[in-house]
């Protein structure tokens, strides 16, 4: 495989697993306890949540980006593996392919992203 490939899956491999840890510490920010508080950053992220009428619409999206965290793993895993595991085609064929594939890396990666950055605003 190309180094194009190779690099498109690590950046999706990364946005992946950054876009589960932001949904993770808004899940954790949202089920802290009183008792857990750390720092003033906790006590603040408290006091929002205490004294808030308003449902913070970020639990339900971060709920929701695990999931989608982990749907895009799955295929970032299967793409690599399809591609690296096949034998190499005729040129064409096996440029399209990784092209394709490529395509499909950077959109995973760029929708990840952009769902971490939702998260952490």
């Amino acid at each position: 495989m190309s180094q194009a490939f190779d690099a498109a899956v690590e950046r999706a491999r990364l946005a992946a697993t950054d876009l589960l840890a932001a949904a993770r510490q808004v899940i954790a920010w949202h089920s802290m306890r009183p008792d857990d508080a750390r720092d003033d950053v906790d006590f603040a992220v408290l006091s929002r949540r205490i004294t808030s009428y308003a449902p913070d619409w970020r639990l339900d999206d971060a709920c929701e980006d695990v999931d989608v965290a982990s749907r895009a793993r799955a295929e970032i895993g299967s793409i690599a593996a399809t591609l690296s595991g096949s034998a190499p085609g005729s040129g064409d064929d096996a440029f399209a392919a990784e092209s394709k594939a490529i395509g499909r890396l950077d959109a995973l990666a760029a929708e990840c992203e952009r769902r971490a950055r939702v998260l952490r605003s």
